[in-house]
C-alpha cells in the first residue's frame, strides 16, 4: 500500500526533471491559490494606473504564453504599495506585482526576471509540494482564524496573513524557480541576461534585513554563480528581436493620497489581526468592539464567525456601518465584491480618514480591555 500511495503520488518537475512527492491534486491546489488570492487583493490597495498596468499585463501574457498552462485562467494585478519589494503568483495563474519592486525592475525586461521566477513556482506547483509534505488536503481550509484565511494554506503558497508579508519557499525551490524563470522570460522574448542586472540591484536594495526575494538564496556571488550556469540553457530559448523595451514609472508617481489612507487603514487593520493571534486577544478584541459599537459581546462573536472574516476586517465593516448607519450586509458585499475602502466607506455614508480613526479608537479601547483580562 505504502509503494502505491508513494507511485501515485510522484511527480516529475518541468524542465529541471526533479522528481517531486505530490499528494494533492493540481486542482485542489489552484482551488487553494485562488481563495488566497481573492484574500490578498481585497485586502490590498489594487492600482488601476493604465500606462503601468498596461505593461505589467503585457509581460505576464507574454510570460503565460511562454508557461503554456491554457487551462490556468491567468490575471495580473499591481498593488499600489511602494514599500513591499516584491511579487508573486499562486497556482492557477494569478499574478500580483508591487509597486515598490519598481526601482528594481526598471523596465519590462526586469519585470520579466520577476515575473518569471514568480509563475515559475506556480508551474514547477512548489506550492502543492508543501501541502504534500505539510500534509494538507482539501480544496483549501475555509476563511477562520484571525487573518480570515488558515495560515497553513497561506504558508504552503508562499504568502503570509498580513499584507506584505511574504513566506519564502525552500532554498532549493528558489534556486529551481530562478532557473525555470530565466527559460519562461526567454521564451517570451526578453533577454535573460537582465536577470544579472536586477538580482544585483535587489542585493544593493538590501536596508539591513534581505527583501522577501533573497531571504532563503545564497550570498549574492554564490546567486550570480547559479544563474551564470543556468544561462546557456536559457539563452537556447531566446531570438532577439528590435521590440522597444518600455521604462516603469516610479512607486512615488503612482501613488496617491487617496492610495496612502487605504494603506494606513489597512495597517490598522492587520494590527487587530495580528493582537487577536499573537496576544491570544480575542476576548479582549470583542469586547473592545462591543463598547465601542455598544452591541453584546456575544452578537459580535457569532456575526464575526458567520461572516467568516478576520477581527479586522470585521472591526473596519462594522465601523463603517457604525459611522455612516449603512446595512452591514450590503457593506459586507461591497467588501466581498473587491470595492476598494475608500468606494466602501463613501457609498455608505462615512469617509476613510474617520474610519482609520475609529479604528485607532477600537484599538485602545482593546489594549485597555486586555489588561484589565490580564
Amino acid at each position: 500500500m505504502a509503494t502505491l500511495l508513494f507511485a501515485a503520488g510522484c511527480a516529475s518537475a518541468p524542465y529541471t526533471g526533479r522528481s517531486q512527492l505530490m499528494l494533492v491534486s493540481e486542482s485542489q491546489e489552484v482551488a487553494s491559490g485562488e481563495q488566497a488570492y481573492r484574500h490578498i487583493l481585497r485586502d490590498s490597495v489594487l492600482s488601476e494606473d493604465s500606462e503601468s498596468l498596461r505593461i505589467v499585463r503585457r509581460v505576464g501574457e507574454r510570460i503565460a504564453r511562454a508557461a503554456e498552462k491554457p487551462a490556468y485562467r491567468w490575471d495580473f494585478r499591481m498593488i499600489n504599495d511602494p514599500e513591499s519589494v516584491n511579487a508573486f503568483a499562486v497556482p492557477g495563474g494569478k499574478v500580483a506585482v508591487y509597486t515598490g519592486i519598481f526601482p528594481v525592475a526598471r523596465d519590462e525586461a526586469g519585470l520579466a526576471v520577476i515575473m518569471g521566477h514568480e509563475v515559475a513556482h506556480a508551474l514547477l506547483r512548489h506550492s502543492g509540494e508543501r501541502m504534500s509534505q505539510a500534509g494538507i488536503l482539501g480544496t483549501g481550509v475555509a476563511l477562520a482564524g484571525a487573518s480570515g484565511i488558515n495560515p497553513q494554506i497561506l504558508q504552503a503558497l508562499g504568502l503570509g496573513a498580513s499584507v506584505g508579508l511574504f513566506l519564502p519557499f525552500s532554498r532549493s525551490q528558489e534556486s529551481e524557480a530562478d532557473r525555470v524563470g530565466l527559460i519562461l522570460m526567454a521564451k517570451a522574448g526578453y533577454d535573460p541576461r537582465v536577470a544579472l542586472e536586477v538580482w544585483e540591484r535587489m542585493a544593493r536594495n538590501e536596508k539591513g534585513a534581505p527583501p522577501p526575494f533573497l531571504s532563503t538564496h545564497p550570498g549574492y556571488e554564490t546567486r550570480v554563480q547559479q544563474l551564470r550556469s543556468f544561462m546557456p540553457e536559457a539563452l537556447r530559448y531566446y531570438q532577439s528581436s528590435n521590440a522597444r523595451i518600455e521604462t516603469l514609472p516610479t512607486p512615488a508617481a503612482l501613488d496617491s493620497p487617496a492610495a496612502k489612507s487605504e494603506r494606513e487603514l489597512l495597517k490598522r487593520v492587520q494590527l487587530i489581526n495580528r493582537f487577536v493571534a499573537e496576544q491570544n486577544g480575542e476576548r479582549a478584541i470583542i469586547e473592545g468592539l462591543a463598547q465601542e459599537l455598544r452591541l453584546r459581546p456575544e452578537i459580535i462573536y457569532r456575526e464575526r464567525q458567520q461572516l467568516g472574516l478576520g477581527y479586522g476586517q470585521y472591526a473596519a465593516l462594522r465601523g463603517v456601518s457604525y459611522l455612516g448607519r449603512g446595512p452591514i450586509n450590503r457593506i459586507v458585499d461591497d467588501y466581498q465584491r473587491g470595492r476598494p475602502w475608500s468606494d466602501i466607506a463613501q457609498s455608505n455614508g462615512s469617509r476613510i480618514s474617520e474610519l482609520t480613526t475609529w479604528i485607532g479608537d477600537v484599538m485602545r479601547t482593546t489594549n485597555g480591555m486586555a489588561q484589565r483580562l490580564r
